[in-house]
């Protein structure tokens, strides 16, 4: 039964959904759509724990944080004068976005027929079943100059020469050597023969991570 589950999973709404569609190349309101998503649906986590956007868009990766007050921070142009900027977060390029942090995940993506489909994922306390945690290191190491601007942290990967504002202030690595990790929940489940296999998943943090 789905109350056994270690994971509570609802779809979004047809109508969020839909307005989402109609948003278009205006960033401004596909701003305000996510804010207004993590006042629904993850209002309390803003409140006591970091909340982040991970977007992928056909120009690019997008980073965003939330603020205390529910207010969604983007890369933008911090990094203009080091040659960055982060790719604009709007509707009709989007291909996928996950609002994350410690007590859940939402995500959008497109469907069949570019339709867009959305779902929030939490934990189950009263759930039956195993999760894991694994830490996903990202590419790239922070750049000094600039350092962190208002919470961002421009990455480069010297080899790929990829760059990506990740939405955490991180110290210069060569004085520390943090880098940057992205953790995941797997959710477990087993199917008729007693198996194990990782039925979801979800991002859970963005965090500092020492250096081997």
């Amino acid at each position: 039964m789905s109350e056994q589950k270690p994971w509570h999973s609802k779809p979004l709404d047809e109508g969020a959904l839909a307005q989402l569609t109609s948003l278009d190349d205006d960033q401004e309101r596909t701003k305000r759509w996510f804010e207004t998503q993590a006042e629904l649906w993850l209002k309390e986590q803003v409140k006591t724990a970091p909340l982040y956007l991970l977007a992928h868009d056909d120009d690019g990766v997008i980073w965003g944080r939330f603020d205390d007050a529910g207010k969604l921070h983007l890369p933008g142009n911090l990094f203009a004068q080091e040659g960055f900027v982060s790719a604009p977060l709007r509707a009709i390029t989007l291909q996928q976005a996950r609002l994350f942090g410690p007590a859940g995940e939402l995500m959008v993506w497109r469907g069949e027929g570019g339709r867009w489909r959305g779902r929030v994922l939490t934990d189950n306390p009263d759930g039956r079943g195993d999760t894991i945690e694994e830490t996903h290191w990202l590419w790239g190491t922070s750049t000094h100059p600039p350092g962190p601007q208002d919470g961002f942290t421009l990455m480069r990967d010297g080899q790929q020469g990829l760059e990506h504002a990740v939405p955490i202030p991180l110290p210069d690595p060569e004085q520390n050597g943090r880098r940057v990790a992205l953790k995941v929940c797997h959710y477990f489940a087993y199917d008729e023969h007693g198996q194990a296999y990782i039925a979801l998943s979800r991002l859970v943090d963005v965090t500092e991570v020492k250096g081997e």
